[in-house]
């Protein structure tokens, strides 16, 4: 199969997928309000943050070592199961320090951590050796689930607990990564021994999988530590309205998450730098004009059509677009440079990110929300002209 058709393949699943966050997050914003709404994302971030450090950066680093056949997929479904029990533990350490005395939340926060952390080295797995639908298809399953789950929560009409997010997270995830290891170890049974017989060595993949996950962490955690700043600034609503503008910003973005894989896969077998920064560069202007048109169309529909409790979430949403133009370029220049078999370009990248927040976190900003907003995009460029640096250096020498 051509890249071109892959790629339609991924966006058109992997976008069912992504239409149900954005639909969950908008149902439970229009039917229960932004408290709620936030709480979910409140929720759903914190999952995400304590996977990504508890992966330490395996996901990509199997796949780069697989797909080079530096390590058989044996191996690589050993470190598989090893790091899912060792998520399991971090998660529940992180959990009861976080939530010592909320019944079982500690324990369901624990299972969806390690949940999502299987799932996100098996769906790379299963793009080395399957098919690109398999990878989509376990890509987007654990969101439909989310979705359903999103559908319970506002026919029951009261504001959940974060156990019933966490516990929605664990179920989704958990389902989808079994469905995923049973295929990959029927895959892996008929192929034999033979397709196992390389091993890499923890140091190689610890190198590569250490910048790999210094990079998710700051990525994942930057956004905790937005969230967090927001509702300490400006409040639970702010917090509402930055949260849906956030998701709203994922839309243009996704599309890069869904190539992302693809590309680096292609990128690994044909080397293609220039591409890259083409790409990059034509996404980046692309963004900004569409950020320039949110701008604009606030205007006329300030609240995003959500009500009087979202005045203001347009032009919060075009600012963060203005994030989102360096965000994509950055994304792909990212993958780029794991094709390279050079990950730590995108550790700095996220250095430049944190010392723009940190500088604002500590300095006296106007009170509100569109300035964390200003903020945040700001950081993001930050991080962009990193990889326009190291391009230039590169090109140089």
């Amino acid at each position: 199969m051509s890249l071109r058709r892959q790629l339609l393949v991924s966006f058109g699943l992997q976008g069912i997928g992504a239409a149900a966050v954005l639909v969950a997050t908008l149902w439970l914003g229009f039917s229960l309000g932004p408290e709620v709404q936030g709480g979910f994302n409140r929720a759903k971030s914190e999952v995400e943050f304590i996977a990504a450090f508890a992966m330490f950066g395996l996901p990509q680093a199997l796949f780069f070592h697989v797909k080079s056949d530096a390590l058989g997929m044996r191996a690589a479904m050993t470190w598989v199961y090893r790091s899912s029990w060792l998520a399991l533990v971090i998660g529940g350490a992180w959990s009861l320090l976080q939530h010592p005395r909320d019944g079982a939340l500690p324990w369901l926060l624990a299972a969806a951590v390690a949940a999502m952390v299987a799932h996100g080295q098996l769906r790379t797995l299963l793009l080395v050796r399957e098919r690109t639908v398999w990878f989509n298809i376990v890509t987007a399953a654990p969101q439909l689930l989310v979705l359903a789950s999103v559908g319970w929560v506002v026919v029951a009409g009261t504001a959940p607990r974060p156990a019933v997010w966490f516990c929605a997270f664990a179920a989704a995830f958990g389902l989808v990564a079994l469905a995923a290891w049973r295929r990959l170890q029927a895959a892996t049974d008929a192929a034999g021994v033979a397709a196992d017989t390389a091993a890499s060595g923890w140091r190689s993949l610890g190198h590569y999988g250490f910048a790999a996950w210094l990079t998710a962490v700051l990525s994942t955690g930057a956004v905790i530590a937005m969230q967090q700043w927001v509702e300490e600034g400006a409040g639970r609503v702010a917090l509402g309205q930055f949260t849906l503008a956030m998701t709203l910003v994922q839309i243009p973005l996704t599309p890069i998450a869904y190539a992302a894989p693809l590309l680096l896969r292609r990128w690994m077998e044909r080397p293609d730098a220039r591409a890259a920064h083409r790409w990059a560069a034509i996404l980046f202007l692309a963004l900004l004009c569409i950020a320039g048109g949110v701008w604009l169309l606030s205007m006329r529909w300030p609240d995003l059509g959500l009500g009087a409790a979202y005045s203001g979430a347009t032009r919060a949403l075009a600012l963060l677009l203005v994030g989102a133009a360096a965000e994509a370029a950055s994304r792909l220049m990212t993958v780029q440079a794991g094709a390279s078999g050079l990950p730590w370009v995108a550790v700095r990248a996220e250095a430049a990110r944190w010392a723009v927040l940190a500088s604002a976190a500590l300095a006296p900003l106007p009170h509100g929300l569109m300035a964390w907003c200003a903020v945040w995009s700001l950081a993001s460029i930050a991080a962009a002209l990193v990889f326009v640096w190291h391009g230039r250096s590169a090109r140089a020498r």
